[in-house]
């Protein structure tokens, strides 16, 4: 005749044996694996993760003491393009102007870059558009709308503007519709 337990007994009993299997498993994990990657500071984090300070210079691994208060701010910059979105004819002339605005004491030299298409991709085209050092003047571009090709009316340019320095990227989309 088979012995019969309490319901509770069991689930006591099974709570008790995954508890020790959790522990046991954490102990020799914690003893193989590697310990966890932490990124550098002063480098942008990965989406979702808090900025870091940047490394103040000395000994690695030994606090800097200077009497003044450590800014945990995160030096970068940001970047707007004006008109986001224009409407044109070909032979039109448009003018668009891009800015720089340094954050918490950034002054790096900033590379500006623009990549267009249109057309679903057949219109492609990289534009240099040079280097902005501080105090970050704002640039002016200006470009005369092309013609459009035979039987086509209406076509969109997406144009992403691509600001680099100091280690940090940042962008920018533009939109350029052309009409006959």
């Amino acid at each position: 005749m088979a012995r019969e337990y309490s319901p509770l007994l069991v689930a006591v009993l099974v709570c008790i044996m995954l508890t020790g299997t959790v522990i046991a498993y954490g102990i020799l994990m914690e003893e193989v694996a590697p310990p966890p990657t932490q990124p550098t500071p002063g480098t942008p984090p990965a989406p979702g993760q808090p900025r870091l300070p940047p490394t103040p210079t000395g000994t690695p691994g030994t606090p800097v003491m200077t009497g003044a208060p450590v800014s945990t701010d995160f030096r970068s910059f940001s970047i707007s393009v004006t008109p986001t979105t224009v409407t044109t004819r070909p032979g039109e002339q448009v003018n668009f102007t891009l800015t720089v605005y340094p954050e918490n004491g950034f002054a790096a030299p900033v590379e500006i870059e623009v990549f267009a298409t249109a057309l679903g991709g057949v219109y492609r085209d990289t534009r240099d558009l040079g280097t902005v050092f501080p105090p970050y003047p704002p640039i002016r571009y200006e470009i005369i709308t092309p013609d459009l090709p035979p039987l086509v009316s209406t076509t969109t340019v997406d144009a992403m503007v691509t600001a680099s320095g100091g280690g940090i990227v940042q962008t920018e989309q533009v939109q350029m519709v052309i009409r006959r």
